[in-house]
């Protein structure tokens, strides 16, 4: 920590965040190749799209509820509750069924208790009625947008442990090897893949790995508040390279491996991004007291 130790409660919710310096200062490689790869040319694909089709997409709401704009796929990413009673459940989705989208889809998260099968109270979690949502839990279906465009969706609750809440593996294990369809278009999960949008630290090294083998066109997750965003990225070596400095958490070789990629990419033609990563976590602060807003992208 480089914040001032003070004692009490007060100081631990109120504590400010590194500052750049401070980051720097703690893993000097991580923090200038994320520099780096922040900087990299981008031919960002979303002008090219034939039979485009918005989505927006929000997660972490946990009971709150937020104006959500228009479009034609509307994503809720997990943490649709706080403690994931049914009442808490019934209440977010009666939430979503009221929104004007022709499709909507959700996938549970952590804090969304009943919707796991591995805990008790089968009871009420077959009184769940999600009307037109249509609900994913380690599974995959077929929409058809209002322009008839067909896209393969995929969604999976899981995270990686921490404490004992819902749909959690060990942090060890790999539960994401070839798990997700090939011809997946929008990937769907709470917790986020490492490296990007989770604060460098907290997503799954595994998860990564299955977006490098898939690239899915949009993976929408959620878990990590304060990694709130929008990322596209184009599987090349610089994100290759600077993806390998965050996983072996720095070091002068990948750290020189990525700024070889970085001046190499300002002499070839840039590559057309055509992933978008987003995190669209409403909720976020040390008491969960800010409220952003969902993100809307196109497809």
């Amino acid at each position: 920590m480089f914040w001032d130790k003070s004692s009490g409660l007060d100081a631990v919710l109120h504590r400010p965040r590194p500052s750049a310096w401070q980051l720097f200062f703690q893993n000097p490689c991580a923090f200038l190749a994320r520099k780096l790869y922040s900087w990299r040319r981008l031919m960002k694909a979303e002008n090219t799209f034939e039979n485009a089709v918005s989505v927006v997409c929000v997660s972490d709401t946990h009971n709150s509820q937020c104006a959500i704009p228009d479009g034609d796929i509307l994503i809720h990413a997990g943490d649709l509750t706080h403690s994931g009673s049914l009442q808490e459940i019934q209440a977010a989705i009666e939430w979503l069924r009221e929104q004007p989208h022709p499709i909507k889809i959700a996938i549970a998260g952590n804090h969304d208790v009943l919707l796991d099968p591995g805990k008790e109270n089968d009871d009420e979690r077959n009184r769940i009625d999600w009307g037109d949502i249509m609900y994913l839990q380690d599974s995959s279906a077929t929409i058809t947008c209002p322009n008839g465009r067909r896209l393969n969706v995929y969604g999976n609750p899981r995270s990686r442990r921490n404490g004992n809440w819902a749909f959690q593996y060990p942090r060890g294990e790999n539960v994401w090897a070839n798990s997700v369809p090939d011809n997946t278009d929008i990937l769907i999960t709470h917790g986020p893949p490492r490296a990007h949008l989770d604060l460098t630290t907290i997503g799954c090294d595994n998860l990564l790995r299955e977006l490098w083998r898939v690239h899915p066109t949009l993976h929408v997750f959620g878990h990590v508040h304060e990694g709130y965003g929008h990322e596209w990225v184009q599987f090349d070596k610089l994100q290759h390279f600077y993806e390998r400095t965050v996983l072996d958490g720095g070091g002068i070789c990948n750290l020189l491996h990525v700024l070889s990629a970085f001046v190499f990419s300002f002499f070839t033609p840039p590559l057309r991004a055509t992933s978008q990563l987003v995190n669209p976590s409403i909720v976020g602060g040390l008491r969960d007291d800010v409220r952003r807003k969902p993100i809307r992208v196109v497809i």
